[in-house]
């Protein structure tokens, strides 16, 4: 009975600390400013190259996926067409097209990757357009072993298919257990999952908010692979600065995160920066941008721990920026890599190599390249 008081008390200090609870999940309400005050007047452009690429939204398939459906045996090659940076990307794993149902894997969001490349973790959604979704870790080094031994990239699909049809042999199981279906959630776009290399913690954005409003982002649990934290915060400034949230987020080697806007009738490129976390979640507008962004439609951003640098994905076009030099860049400091594949460029992650992973659709499989 002497704890009594205490528990009382609860609930009082977990408000004063905008902190509730919901089941297991932790959920913390900042009540401060989320974004350094600035001088819009202030903000300006680097006149990199305009290599932007225009695309409709209406996207190609992998080669032969529709002739062969999800069976593809021949990897994908794509070769730069553009740019200053002349990049080949090569499957590197034909991911599952479906699951449990006909096409529940079809699409694929964002991906992270786990400091040493060895396993990701891609958000999904249920279908175009949904707000719903789950994450699937893959064990990618057991996954190229059985593909590379069997000398059979179809592998992880017939393995997935026999599954859905309950026919899995031993190899499929095999298949199977490098594979790690998390629960269905509230995704939102799903296009910003990331893996915060300081903390090894996991981060996306579950809605951006409007401007001013409140943002949330969630923390995911990489044992059960849903959310364990939400964390509401507002981008609004003591100076009555107001932005909305990206729909991107990535992190870098020492931990600041990242996301990227467009200028509304435009082609400029806004940049963001900050800290991300329970405590104090504060981001500034840096206040150099990029005349011309990479292409159509703001599809993700992702860092390479090896160059430290940006890299911001649209639809066939990447564009990059050195960290280091955020705010002072010069046309040559910014790299542009262009290709006439037709394909959605979901997200794009790099390893502790320095080489890159993009994740696309129709069908859904990881693609490789070196970016220098």
């Amino acid at each position: 009975m002497r704890y009594k008081p205490l528990l009382l008390l609860l609930p009082l200090l977990m408000a004063l600390l905008g902190l509730t609870k919901t089941g297991w999940a932790k959920t913390y309400t900042q009540t401060g400013h989320g974004l350094v005050s600035y001088s819009a007047k202030a903000f300006h452009t680097v006149q990199n190259t305009n290599d932007f690429v225009t695309h409709t939204g209406t996207y190609s398939y992998s080669p032969n996926y529709q002739t062969l459906k999800t069976f593809q045996t021949t990897p994908a090659i794509y070769n730069s067409t553009g740019g200053n940076q002349a990049v080949q990307l090569a499957t590197d794993l034909f991911l599952p097209v479906s699951y449990r149902r006909s096409g529940d894997l079809g699409n694929p969001q964002s991906l992270a990757l786990t400091p040493g490349g060895q396993s990701a973790y891609v958000m999904y959604t249920k279908t175009g357009g949904s707000k719903t979704g789950f994450i699937v870790k893959y064990n990618l080094s057991q996954l190229r072993k059985i593909s590379h031994t069997t000398n059979n990239l179809a592998i992880i699909r017939q393995a997935t298919s026999a599954l859905q049809k309950g026919k899995e042999s031993s190899q499929f199981k095999a298949v199977l257990a490098n594979i790690k279906v998390g629960p269905t959630f509230q995704t939102g776009h799903g296009q910003s999952l990331a893996l915060n290399p300081k903390n090894n913690q996991l981060w996306f954005v579950q809605n951006p908010g409007t401007a001013g409003g409140y943002a949330t982002v969630q923390q995911v649990a990489k044992t059960t692979l849903k959310p364990c934290t939400t964390l509401h915060f507002r981008l609004r400034s003591a100076h009555h600065n107001q932005v909305t949230m990206g729909n991107n987020l990535t992190f870098d080697r020492n931990g600041y995160a990242y996301f990227s806007s467009y200028v509304s009738g435009s082609r400029k490129l806004k940049i963001y920066r900050g800290t991300l976390n329970t405590r104090q979640t504060k981001f500034k507008l840096i206040m150099q941008g990029l005349a011309n962004r990479p292409g159509t439609k703001n599809q993700s951003v992702g860092y390479n721990p090896v160059n430290n640098r940006l890299y911001f994905i649209s639809d066939d076009a990447i564009s990059s920026v050195p960290v280091a030099k955020l705010g002072h860049l010069k046309k040559t400091d910014v790299q542009s890599t262009t290709f006439n594949s037709g394909r959605e460029f979901e997200g794009l992650s790099f390893d502790q190599t320095g080489r890159g992973y993009l994740i696309t659709n129709k069908g859904a499989e990881i693609l490789t390249g070196k970016f220098s």
